[in-house]
């Protein structure tokens, strides 16, 4: 039989804030996309993959096997990174993207229909805001946020430019995570 503890609702609180800010603030996102902008059977969606170190190598190789998703764009500050990381999306027989060093310059393509941002945490919210602001989609890893603010501004832009931004949070319904 499991030990119980008894825990105040004072703690509850405290402890829950400080690891459910970004998902509560998240709420009013919509996952699943619109009815009015889901694309044909022959549209491409490109996509444009920033920071590509080990998750962002995840989206490379997840994007490239979906029928309809293009990676018409990859971006990472380290450019010895990216360089390798093409190497290897030519060994796949994959179209050579345009490249970024810079993200801001990446938005400002106007062929890239979304980002997926896969950079070190302390970023994802900026970059998020930034991308709904430059009219793109948005696919932002865990965490979105780190407090209510960052979370609560990414949900207000992406309600005021019209965007779908999704939120990865793989491995956190796991038994484990259940758990825990």
């Amino acid at each position: 039989m499991p030990v119980e503890t008894e825990i105040t609702r004072r703690e509850f609180l405290k402890t829950g804030a400080k690891t459910s800010a970004g998902i509560a603030a998240l709420s009013t996102v919509s996952l699943i996309t619109k009815p009015e902008r889901v694309f044909g059977a022959n549209d491409r969606v490109r996509v444009c993959v920033v920071g590509l170190h080990g998750q962002g190598w995840a989206h490379v190789e997840q994007y490239s096997k979906l029928p309809g998703v293009e990676i018409a764009g990859v971006c990472d500050v380290d450019e010895n990174v990216m360089n390798q990381r093409l190497a290897e999306m030519e060994k796949m027989k994959l179209p050579k993207p345009q490249t970024f060093v810079d993200l801001r310059k990446a938005l400002e393509e106007k062929s890239f229909d979304a980002i997926s941002i896969a950079t070190p945490n302390h970023w994802h919210s900026l970059q998020a805001i930034w991308g709904c602001q430059a009219g793109k989609d948005v696919y932002v890893e865990k965490p979105c946020s780190h407090n209510w603010f960052e979370g609560r501004e990414l949900v207000r832009a992406a309600e005021k430019y019209n965007r779908i931004v999704q939120h990865g949070t793989n491995s956190r319904s796991g038994l484990p995570s259940r758990k825990a």
